[in-house]
């Protein structure tokens, strides 16, 4: 089983109002954010919410996926990959970890990041566009021992830091493994696109 987990608990101090809700046309980045990943071939979508719990779920209350809330999430994101973790299936092999700021990455390329996971067997793997690391990373499920005692704001940088070399990387020609939406700049520039493409 190959699941998904999308945090989307933080209060996004610097954006000054919460990611996950604000919107792109007529939907809000939670909600373009799960159904990409829902079009995708993962198996299980776990949602981590905390901040505007209520208003989040609402959003996404009608779609195929569970929601965990996070009561912790004041003290970063790495409380919510943890919390996310914590709630895997038992038989998942593997898990990606979504940002909500991402509403670019699409089916197309999460599933040729499960593809090149299913051929190498490693231990995490993380596309690369222009020579720079991107989203979404899969993780084995051989880590999640280690992502569980996540905390602070550094979300999964302190375990792929101390797993060295054994991160493996494959590149990508799509610019979304690498945009997010950071601040109120970017996100009023976009607002006023007609479509969800960044090519």
């Amino acid at each position: 089983m190959i699941s998904a987990i999308i945090l989307a608990a933080g209060m996004s101090v610097r954006m000054g109002s919460p990611k996950q809700l604000l919107k792109l046309g007529d939907k809000p980045l939670i909600r373009i954010v799960t159904e990409n990943v829902l079009a995708s071939s993962v198996d299980e979508i776990l949602v981590v919410t905390g901040y505007k719990e209520n208003q989040v779920s609402a959003v996404i209350k009608d779609l195929p996926v569970k929601t965990v809330i996070n009561p912790c999430y004041e003290q970063g994101q790495g409380t919510s990959l943890a919390a996310g973790v914590k709630n895997l299936p038992v038989d998942t092999e593997a898990f990606l970890v979504f940002m909500v700021d991402q509403p670019f990455i699409t089916s197309l390329l999460i599933n040729k990041v499960i593809e090149e996971f299913k051929k190498r067997r490693c231990l995490a793997l993380r596309p690369v566009c222009n020579g720079q690391p991107g989203h979404p990373v899969i993780f084995s499920y051989d880590l999640s021992a280690q992502l569980q005692q996540l905390a602070g704001d550094e979300g999964a940088r302190p375990v792929l830091k101390k797993l060295g070399s054994r991160v493996e990387y494959f590149t990508v020609q799509d610019q979304a493994a690498i945009f997010d939406i950071d601040t109120p700049e970017i996100y009023e520039s976009l607002k006023s696109l007609n479509k969800l493409t960044l090519n």
